[in-house]
Parts: structure tokens; sequence; C-alpha cells
């Protein structure tokens, strides 16, 4: 069996002692006066006339009970447009010319919306640079012009 060897704490030049490893640290007084204290006392032994089934049963029964409470749908009202866009006309599409850069190029797009709502993106054919074509990167990017939680500006990490 190895013997375990002290040792001694480093002391700043404050008069704060550090330790050096987490064996050290555990066996300090104060280390083990605050495990002792960190549940309340009784809270490993279940309350009395409770079996061990029947907590189970209760705990299972309100975890499913939340889960339920989480999977109601948000409240959202739709609301008609008090006065409707001269552009906008129900089931016919209207087209925005855009560029997405790729590469340190541009693309030229055309992007189909319904209704304010992109649908669909295709390669712009006036566009000198793409000539109508596009990638898969390009036509994934329907995805990020319509995203109510996307940021509207840059934002700081």
């Amino acid at each position: 069996m190895s013997k375990r060897l002290p040792y001694p704490k480093l002391e700043a030049s404050t008069g704060e002692k550090y330790w050096r490893s987490l064996r050290e640290e555990a066996d300090a007084p104060d280390f083990q006066d605050a495990l002792l204290r960190e549940f309340p006392d009784g809270a490993s032994e279940p309350p009395e006339g409770v079996s061990r089934r029947d907590f189970f049963r209760y705990m299972g029964a309100s975890m499913a009970l939340a889960g339920v409470a989480a999977c109601r749908r948000p409240d959202e009202r739709i609301l008609p447009y008090a006065k409707a866009p001269e552009d906008v006309i129900p089931g016919n599409p209207l087209f925005f010319a855009t560029a997405m850069g790729w590469n340190g190029t541009a693309i030229g797009l055309l992007v189909e919306s319904h209704e304010g709502r992109p649908t669909k993106i295709e390669g712009n054919p006036r566009h000198p640079e793409s000539l109508g074509a596009t990638n898969t990167f390009a036509q994934a990017e329907v995805l990020n012009m319509w995203d109510p939680d996307r940021s509207d500006s840059p934002v700081d990490i």
C-alpha cells in the first residue's frame, strides 16, 4: 500500500493558503465541514409512512404532469391586414433580386415570396457571376431569410 505524502499548503504573499491537489483539498477541515452541511438532516431517509414504491409512483406522476403542462401551444393571434399592402395579392408570388456572398464573390439570386414570406431561391439569369445558377448553400438560405428569432443587427458574443 502506498503511503500518502502530506503536501504542505502553498502560501501567497497575502498569507492565503492554497491546495495543490484535490485530495489535499478534500482533507481540509473546512471542506469536511461543508460536506457535512451539504444536505439538511434526514434528507437521505424516506419520510415515515411512504414506501419506496409509493415515492417513485408520486414522482413519476408529477414528472408526467410537468411534461404535459410544458406541451401546450403558445398563444399566438394571427390577424388579417388592417390595410393590405399594394403589391401583395394572395396566391400571386412576388420576386426580389438579391445577392449572397460566396468565396469572395457574389451569387445573384431571385427570391420568390408569398405574402411576405420567402419560399424559393433561384439563380438570377441576368447576374454576370452566377448566370442563373445556384449551389446548395444558396438554396438553403431560404431558411435563414425567414426566421422571426433571427437577430436584426450584429451581436457581440
